[in-house]
């Protein structure tokens, strides 16, 4: 249980880090300011952040609903997979859905 602990602890970290790099940069896009940069990391911060959230929330979400003294490996099974299937699928709509200002 350990883990999982460790885990959400150093999710949160991250979570926190590309979030304000994240907005930081939709704030300089905003104003103007270091354009090409600020574009380039907004672009590169959004699936860190939506997965780094994710496993927070899916870390926190484990250790509120099992007992500390069993073993989940199910439940740890399906939470991976749903990590995995969201990045697979954010990596799809980055890929897959045009760019309309490009366009």
């Amino acid at each position: 249980m350990k883990t999982i602990q460790n885990i959400k602890k150093v999710a949160l970290i991250f979570f926190i880090i590309t979030g304000l790099a994240h907005l930081g940069s939709s704030v300089l896009i905003s104003n103007e300011i270091w354009l090409k940069n600020a574009f380039i990391l907004n672009k590169t911060m959004d699936i860190p952040f939506i997965i780094t959230g994710l496993i927070y929330a899916l870390a926190s979400l484990r250790l509120t609903l099992t007992n500390p003294e069993k073993k989940h490996k199910i439940l740890d099974i399906i939470l991976i997979c749903v990590i995995i299937l969201v990045l697979i699928g954010l990596i799809l709509i980055n890929l897959l859905v045009p760019d309309l200002k490009n366009a």
